[in-house]
């Protein structure tokens, strides 16, 4: 009986044992995953790839235009009659920008008032083109900046050619002309070559542009509360109809002190001065510039 009573205690103790290592195991399976089972592949999202497009319709111009990504090269071919404004809203980057050039933009057909281009994004690269007859002005950067122009013509339209205003900032014109821009509906008052004007951004600059025949003035920086610099740039002719002032190069508004810079410029046969600081009492630089046959005379107001 003692025997078996020993049997027994010891078949009690390893069924014990047995449920200890039982729950061991079962508590090591509750045990937080390891860092492996917790690593998440990432999903890789291809980039957009630029890509070039040349158009021919007004339609195939709005839809690459508003498909735009940096690096992008859309190229005009012939002529395109815009029946609204063209918008460039998307931006490129500073090592990537997107590219439209080539061709004619005609904007006679634009609702009254209508501008011909409104650039609104930044990084474009706009070359080798003509805006031509928009009810109001041919091309305006409203807000954005590092917009590069060059070799763009504008011309006939009912405001100014190429407007820079409302904060727009960092746009680079070149090697551009704009001529024979006329507001009819004002005499001419407000229609320049160039006007950067009523608030816009920094940095904004004019090289060996031409201004020649247009309404009002050729450089207009009526309220521009920044420095523009302007360089190697020719005003010629400017100020025709009832109203136009006929400065070849306005350089600012009365309250205003702002430094502006005209380096080698050349300002021939305007209605009124080649150069008026118009009430500026910023130190205005004109180093290297000057001109003939103004009809008021060569400088005024300039500090």
């Amino acid at each position: 009986m003692k025997k078996n009573m020993g049997t027994m205690l010891l078949g009690i103790f390893m069924a014990l044992t047995a449920c200890q290592k039982n729950t061991g195991i079962a508590d090591a399976s509750k045990a937080a995953p390891t860092k492996d089972l917790l690593a998440v592949t990432p999903i890789e999202v291809p980039a957009l790839q630029a890509k070039s497009t040349t158009v021919t319709t007004e339609a195939a111009l709005k839809s690459a235009v508003s498909s735009a990504v940096a690096g992008d090269v859309i190229t005009i071919s012939g002529t395109i009659n815009l029946t609204s404004t063209l918008q460039l809203l998307a931006s490129g980057t500073s090592s990537s920008k997107i590219n439209i050039s080539g061709g004619t933009l005609n904007c006679s057909g634009l609702p009254s008032g209508s501008w011909g281009v409104k650039v609104n994004g930044s990084y474009w690269n706009i070359q080798n083109m003509t805006i031509k007859n928009a009810p109001s002005c041919g091309i305006v950067f409203q807000t954005g900046g590092y917009n590069y122009v060059y070799n763009v013509t504008t011309s006939g339209n009912g405001d100014s050619g190429l407007q820079i205003y409302n904060g727009a900032h960092h746009d680079n014109i070149t090697y551009s002309h704009s001529n024979d821009n006329y507001d009819a509906s004002a005499g001419g008052e407000n229609a320049d070559g160039y006007a950067c004007k009523l608030s816009a951004g920094q940095g904004n600059k004019f090289d060996h542009c031409v201004a020649n025949h247009n309404s009002d003035d050729g450089w207009d920086l009526y309220g521009q509360p920044y420095t523009v610099t302007i360089t190697y740039c020719t005003a010629s002719n400017n100020g025709y109809g009832s109203a136009g002032d006929g400065n070849g190069f306005k350089l600012g508004s009365a309250g205003q002190s702002v430094p502006h810079t005209v380096t080698n410029c050349t300002a021939t046969s305007n209605l009124a001065w080649g150069y008026d600081g118009n009430g500026n009492t910023g130190h205005i630089t004109t180093t290297g510039s000057g001109g003939s046959g103004n009809g008021a005379g060569l400088f005024t107001r300039i500090y």
